[in-house]
Formats: structure tokens, C-alpha cells, sequence
């Protein structure tokens, strides 16, 4: 219950930044939109507003859940990593869904402006944003360098040059094998 209603105040929350969002739900008033997230699920109606209202919903109209794949990948994929969740349901709710969510944008400058003024949200946004791709370099210079590992040093996986030339090399010898099989072919007739 505390959790849906987190849920419901966060999603309409960004709806309100994201100029239209709520417009493009209106269509799909009183649909009902279930996020199954294996432990907890969390049932909303699509009110007459366009904004998400708390309700139990018996048959939802649309189901999303997400995968594993699509949480592991989310903290540096953001919205991409959406894609990667599964989608069931009526096919005009999902696709007006699926629109909304990649609209959505939270302005944490708006809302840290409240509590430390203008020029220090401005500010502590850049810092958090720096941060973030700061982060980010760091796990992607992490990724090269233990895949550069498993592949030169611990010899684990073979070098795309060297799995390249080992399949030339089984090409050749499939031809030559085809060939030899042809002259042997003549020359047993």
C-alpha cells in the first residue's frame, strides 16, 4: 500500500514535468495498468485526468514486467533499459505507454530549487550529472579493461582477429574439401 502510493505520487510527479504525457493518457481513461514486479505488484487505473490513480485492478488492461536483464542494465541504460522489460496487454495502451515513458524527464533542478534556492540546484544538478558520467567512464574503462584481460593475459577468449582467421582457414578447407571430393567423384566415373 505504501509503495503503490510512493509509485503513484512518483509517476505522476514526473507526468506533471513531462509537458503532454498526462494528455496522451486521457484517451485511455480508467484502463487498468498492472507493473508485476515479481515480490509486489502494483495495480493503477489511468483516471480521467491522464494521471495514475491507485486502484486494485482485477484484469489489467496492460502488464509490464520488468527482467533481469532490463534492472541490471538500468542504473547506465536508463530509459533504454526499458526495452528490455515484458510487455503484455491491449496493443494501443502499451504503445501510448511506452511513448509517455520515453518522454518522461525528472528536472531535479525543480525540484531542489525549493529547498537550496536556484543557483546551488543549478549547481548540485551539475555536480550529480558530472558524477554520474564520471561513473559511468569509470565502468565502461573497467569493462575494456577485464575484457583486454580475459583476452590477452589470461588467454580465456580468443581475439576477434584470431577467430577471424581461424574461420577463413575452415572456409579454405571446406573448399578444398569440396574440390576434392568433386575430382574424386570424376575420377571414380
Amino acid at each position: 500500500m505504501i509503495t503503490e502510493a510512493f509509485a503513484e505520487k512518483s509517476l505522476n510527479h514526473l507526468l506533471r514535468q513531462s509537458p503532454g504525457a498526462a494528455e496522451a493518457l486521457l484517451r485511455h481513461a480508467g484502463m487498468g495498468v498492472r507493473f508485476d514486479l515479481g515480490l509486489a505488484q502494483l495495480d493503477f487505473r489511468i483516471a480521467d485526468d491522464g494521471y495514475f490513480s491507485e486502484a486494485a485492478v482485477d484484469a489489467p488492461d496492460a502488464l509490464i514486467r520488468p527482467t533481469t536483464r532490463m534492472l541490471t542494465r538500468l542504473p547506465f541504460f536508463g530509459r533504454e533499459a526499458l526495452r528490455d522489460a515484458d510487455y503484455e496487454g491491449d496493443p494501443a495502451l502499451l504503445a501510448t505507454l511506452d511513448r509517455v515513458f520515453k518522454q518522461l524527464k525528472w528536472d531535479v533542478e525543480a525540484d531542489l530549487a525549493p529547498w537550496v534556492g536556484d543557483i546551488a540546484a543549478h549547481r548540485l544538478h551539475g555536480l550529480g550529472r558530472d558524477a554520474l558520467a564520471r561513473l559511468g567512464n569509470v565502468f565502461a574503462a573497467l569493462g575494456h579493461n577485464a575484457g583486454e584481460y580475459v583476452v590477452e593475459e589470461a588467454e580465456m577468449m580468443a581475439r576477434a582477429i584470431d577467430v577471424a582467421r581461424f574461420n577463413a582457414d575452415v572456409d579454405a578447407l571446406a573448399d578444398a574439401t569440396a574440390r576434392l571430393e568433386a575430382r574424386l567423384a570424376r575420377l571414380e566415373a
